[in-house]
């Protein structure tokens, strides 16, 4: 039972059943309401005009008050209504009586008010009878007051209201089962995408991503519901996808290098080789195991940052010893292919993390180190102004063709063979720049030079305090 009540169809039908019971049941009371005061009214009118009538025909001789002519009223209306009337002095004293028989002490405690305050109704049920009474104040002879007194069973109109508002209970309560049957109808074909939208999450595995919400649906809740998670399938799909494709880019990496090792070991065990041979055996497979190495650091990172793990330890950095570093680690590879380095690093300080910061430089100096040709040009340049760190790195190479520049920063993403003057890497190494930057906060975006070379730029959103460095410690 417990279960049932928890289901949302079910809550939904029973709060609307619960709103329409109580507003049918207020419509229904005011109904009723309306009708006894309505019948009450019709009973009064028809006591005031006899009491008009009665008052105008009052004998009043020597103190004997009487009606005029003796029993001015008939004993029932023409409808077979009992009617009655009476005349009490101030004591409550019966003066007169006309009519059916009028108990005086069931309005007994009308004559004071009635004296003070002028005319009063009532209902009253005495002896098993329900009647209306109304009073009238009498001026006599004499100064002396009395009180009219005209009354009638209503025991007609009881009954009229009882019917009525037996009937209005039923009307109530089957409008109510029927509303209730209606909502839990309507409440089931309002539901029933969100029943779709579950039973497709619950059918959807890694291998049919591809499958989609197709209800037709407004644009309302339930559509805004379904576009969502038709959005997040995609997202799913993409993700999905993408980690099937860095699985395999990822994997074919790690073979060459591998069936590399393999080979040259297997070389080197297949006839004895002379010290020079087995050197050279070794260096290249340590060539192979630094790669591997770097590759293994770089997708560690990489995963780290896909985790928000990536751990920035943001401190007071100052631009022109990190460029500097940097440029200092790769200018013998520069210097061997005959690439200047050109570098332009104000003494501002910013926010940063340091080892990061560094590796951002050389993955870029290297990128950009890999598409220069011999003799060519690379220049850095960092500075900080307004908030905002800047860096620039750019090349005199070939550039980066418009349809790359979407997918630079993915992971395995290689230039064309154009811009590679060697082998080159995993295409790891601005997917990495990418991770970091945006770890910082910051954006990264490539474009080309006028000179036709590529330009990677850089911001970093940090506290830069320029002219800043003769206050920093020496980074480490």
């Amino acid at each position: 039972m417990r279960s049932w009540l928890a289901r949302t169809r079910v809550r939904l039908t029973l709060a609307y059943a619960i709103v329409f019971a109580t507003v049918a049941a207020a419509a229904a009371t005011g109904t009723w309401f309306f009708l006894r005061s309505t019948e009450l009214n019709s009973v009064d009118a028809s006591l005031s005009a006899q009491a008009q009538a009665l008052a105008s025909g009052i004998d009043d001789q020597n103190g004997h008050v009487t009606f005029q002519g003796g029993d001015t009223l008939p004993g029932q209306t023409p409808a077979g209504i009992a009617i009655s009337a009476l005349i009490l002095d101030a004591s409550g004293t019966v003066l007169d009586a006309s009519g059916s028989t009028l108990r005086s002490d069931a309005v007994a405690s009308l004559v004071g008010p009635t004296l003070s305050q002028g005319s009063q109704t009532a209902t009253v049920r005495s002896g098993g009878i329900t009647e209306r009474f109304l009073t009238q104040p009498l001026s006599l002879a004499q100064g002396q007051r009395a009180v009219l007194v005209v009354g009638r069973p209503i025991d007609e109109v009881q009954d009229t209201l009882t019917r009525v508002g037996l009937l209005l209970l039923l009307t109530v309560a089957g409008l109510t089962l029927v509303g209730s049957g209606l909502g839990y109808w309507l409440a089931g074909r309002a539901l029933r995408p969100v029943r779709v939208i579950a039973a497709t999450a619950r059918d959807i595995s890694e291998h049919d991503l591809h499958r989609r919400i197709t209800l037709g649906l407004p644009p309302d809740e339930l559509g805004e519901l379904a576009a969502t998670f038709n959005d997040m399938l995609a997202r799913l799909e993409a993700s999905f996808e993408g980690l099937r494709r860095f699985t395999a880019d990822a994997a074919h990496e790690l073979r060459a290098p591998l069936a590399l090792l393999r080979a040259e070991a297997e070389v080197a065990l297949s006839a004895p080789r002379s010290s020079y041979e087995y050197r050279q055996a070794i260096e290249t497979m340590l060539d192979e195991v630094i790669r591997l190495a770097r590759m293994a650091d770089q997708l560690l990172l990489l995963a780290r940052a896909d985790a928000g793990a990536l751990g920035v330890q943001c401190v007071d950095v100052e631009l022109a010893r990190v460029v500097d570093e940097s440029m200092t680690r790769w200018r013998p590879r520069a210097v061997a292919h005959g690439i200047r380095l050109v570098e332009d690093a104000g003494r501002d300080v910013v926010t940063a993390d340091p080892d990061l910061l560094r590796r951002v430089l050389d993955n870029l100096v290297d990128n950009a180190l890999r598409h220069t040709p011999d003799g060519g040009r690379i220049a850095v340049s960092a500075h900080a102004a307004a908030g905002v760190c800047t860096v620039i790195v750019e090349d005199s190479g070939p550039g980066v063709s418009p349809d790359l520049r979407a997918t630079l920063f993915e992971r395995f993403t290689r230039a064309d063979v154009a811009r590679q003057r060697e082998t080159g890497g995993a295409g790891l190494g601005l997917s990495l720049v990418a991770a970091i930057v945006a770890a910082h906060g910051g954006s990264v975006r490539v474009e080309n030079t006028t000179s036709g070379g590529a330009r990677f730029v850089i911001e970093l959103p940090s506290g830069a305090r320029a002219g800043a460095a003769d206050m920093l410690h020496p980074v480490s």
